[in-house]
């Protein structure tokens, strides 16, 4: 364990590179229109692809590799990553890509429910919550550096070099992740069906419920992240400024749930959810304002992903504790929920502002929240029972 922070910066790099390669596509929409004639609207059923292959396929990688090496599941899933990264860049149509795309979304989610597993073997136990959220940490530093910076290599350059400095990257990370990462790191092994003993327990079939809304919660607002600084009246040309800004508030976010999961947890997360209500609820009356305005934004970024490393933990020990065989697959619960829940929140966002307008979404985001807090509750009860 003493290598463990040389071994957590090689599993963020790992999140980082997932990063970049999952939200790319975002950056150089009208690059990839251009080049294989495709409307802009198509290219971006991209981005809705990646999410949906990714939610379907994580549980179902991760429950079958779940009796195998993980050292070893985790570096042949990262190798077709890379190939599928790789053929992104050298697609010839855009079918092709849109293959490549469903190739490295497919493995994308089980990765990283693998890197999180090693959380418990690289690092003592009162570590873990900090290497947990700076694997999250990996997605933010990834928008707030690696995606705009890969978009401005595009308007220079081909957008399939892009694709190729992510292929290098990770190559190198593949390395680094083969001399670092403990090898010992066996599955149980065990029927399949066994796996799915798991989600039987009440402090995982409600605990899945906390990302859903917490995510849902988030997105609600956070999808019309931009359009709303424009309504503040800051100077257009700012917007770049403030999102990377935003980013940074966002990788706060999940620093402090690192901290949140080695202090208390879910234990303290009812006050964390008390607080966000409060920040959705006083949005459409900032919202007036361009400096209450912008605060109350940021303040949105702060709270992004402060579930994240304690729910992760939860999940993480339930399944150490209780279901060994399942470990593999409770590491991926969380991100599957998140998604789904992006999702909705992105759905609900968008008939609330179809309907009436940007003010309302803080509403929308409380409602959420306000269930997310009973979620919360309930739960900590529920974990006290069994305890």
């Amino acid at each position: 364990m003493r290598n463990f922070k040389a071994q957590t910066i090689i599993l963020v790099l790992l999140s980082f590179i997932l990063g970049n390669n999952e939200f790319l596509v975002m950056g150089i929409l009208s690059n990839i229109s251009q080049t294989y004639h495709v409307s802009i609207a198509n290219v971006g059923l991209l981005v809705t692809a990646f999410g949906i292959i990714y939610a379907i396929s994580t549980p179902i990688i991760t429950s079958l590799i779940g009796n195998f090496n993980r050292y070893y599941s985790l570096i042949v899933l990262t190798i077709i990553f890379i190939f599928g990264n790789t053929l992104s860049g050298f697609a010839s149509n855009y079918p092709i890509l849109v293959i490549s795309r469903v190739i490295s979304a497919s493995v994308a989610g089980a990765i990283i429910s693998l890197s999180m597993t090693f959380s418990s073997v690289i690092a003592p136990k009162e570590k873990q919550g900090f290497v947990v959220s700076w694997i999250f940490s990996g997605f933010s530093i990834a928008s707030v550096i690696g995606v705009p910076l890969s978009t401005a290599i595009s308007s220079v350059f081909d957008w399939r070099v892009t694709f190729f400095l992510i292929t290098g990257v990770s190559i190198i990370t593949l390395i680094l992740m083969m001399v670092s990462l403990p090898k010992d790191f066996k599955g149980q092994t065990s029927p399949l069906r066994s796996q799915f003993e798991l989600l039987k327990d009440s402090r995982i079939s409600f605990g899945i419920l906390l990302p859903f809304f917490a995510m849902s919660a988030i997105y609600v607002t956070y999808t019309y992240l931009q359009p709303m600084y424009g309504t503040l009246g800051f100077p257009a040309k700012s917007l770049s400024v403030f999102l990377v800004i935003f980013g940074v508030t966002s990788l706060i976010s999940n620093q402090l749930s690192g901290r949140i999961s080695d202090h208390g947890g879910l234990k303290i997360m009812p006050k964390v959810y008390l607080f966000e209500i409060v920040v959705f609820l006083i949005l459409p009356f900032f919202i007036q304002n361009k400096y209450l305005g912008i605060i109350n934004l940021l303040m949105v970024g702060v709270i992004m992903y402060l579930i994240n490393s304690p729910i992760q933990i939860h999940f993480l020990n339930t399944a150490k504790d209780s279901y060994p065989q399942a470990v593999t697959l409770a590491s991926s619960l969380n991100p599957v929920f998140s998604n789904i829940g992006i999702s909705l929140g992105s759905a609900v966002g968008s008939v609330i502002v179809g309907n009436w307008g940007l003010s309302p979404v803080g509403i929308g985001s409380s409602i959420f929240a306000i269930a997310a807090l009973v979620i919360n509750l309930k739960l900590n009860k529920i974990i006290a029972a069994k305890s």
